[in-house]
């Protein structure tokens, strides 16, 4: 299980050419490029209608989103973030995407600067190869933990990555599957009662004070790109 809270092969997603084209060439076609891009990402579900495409998890996920409170400094940090981004969520149906999706949710909707759009792994990777132009780029998606958090600013270029959850988690995690030796530690091979288990344990978890450190995170994920943008215009 994944428990770096920074995803560090989506690096390679990162193009620095003025243009966005693989090759830094000039691209006379900028305009459309740009519209097809900007097609790719609004035509993916928003939080709202992931929870319409995802009829049997869409409950659970709607009473975690209810579940969660975060500080008010943090919420007043992502209500005045200045910076338009797009956010691109690769989830799955793992006890990690069922109880950090909504935090980012929540968090999504309280900055008007931020925009969430969510897809699985299998369209997301299309989604992908469009926005930077790389046919390559959907390799990013063969090894990462979901749920996977993508940000490209204002510009479409890429910035950096998160999940698939907050590195605070990790205790938590090791002693439950100590506790459980017939547990899997990928979810998709693990027994249904016990992932079920998992994912009651990891949202008692989460409204324990993770929820809280979820969203510090997200707050450092975002003041990272700040700060790089200011140092990239100095």
């Amino acid at each position: 299980m994944q428990t770096d809270g920074r995803i560090s092969a989506a690096d390679s997603l990162y193009d620095d050419t003025p243009d966005g084209t693989p090759d830094g060439s000039f691209d006379e076609g900028g305009d459309n490029l740009a519209a097809d891009k900007s097609l790719a990402y609004y035509a993916a579900p928003t939080f709202a209608d992931y929870l319409a495409l995802v009829p049997q998890r869409s409950a659970a996920l709607a009473a975690r989103l209810g579940e969660i409170r975060i500080a008010p400094d943090e919420q007043l940090f992502f209500v005045t973030y200045p910076d338009a981004i797009r956010w691109l969520a690769v989830a799955d149906d793992s006890p990690a995407t069922a109880v950090v999706l909504p935090v980012v949710a929540h968090v999504a909707a309280l900055s008007p600067r931020l925009d969430l759009r969510i897809l699985g792994e299998d369209e997301a990777a299309a989604v992908l190869v469009c926005l930077t132009g790389d046919p390559g780029a959907a390799a990013v998606l063969d090894d990462a933990d979901l749920p996977l958090l993508l940000a490209f600013d204002e510009e479409w270029q890429f910035q950096t990555s998160w999940g698939p959850h907050p590195a605070a988690i990790d205790p938590y995690l090791e002693q439950w599957f100590e506790a459980h030796p017939a547990a899997e530690s990928e979810s998709e091979e693990m027994d249904e009662a016990l992932l079920a288990q998992l994912t009651q344990e990891m949202r008692l978890w989460y409204n324990s004070g993770l929820n809280q450190a979820c969203a510090a995170d997200l707050r450092a994920f975002l003041a990272g790109m700040q700060s790089a943008g200011e140092s990239d215009a100095a």
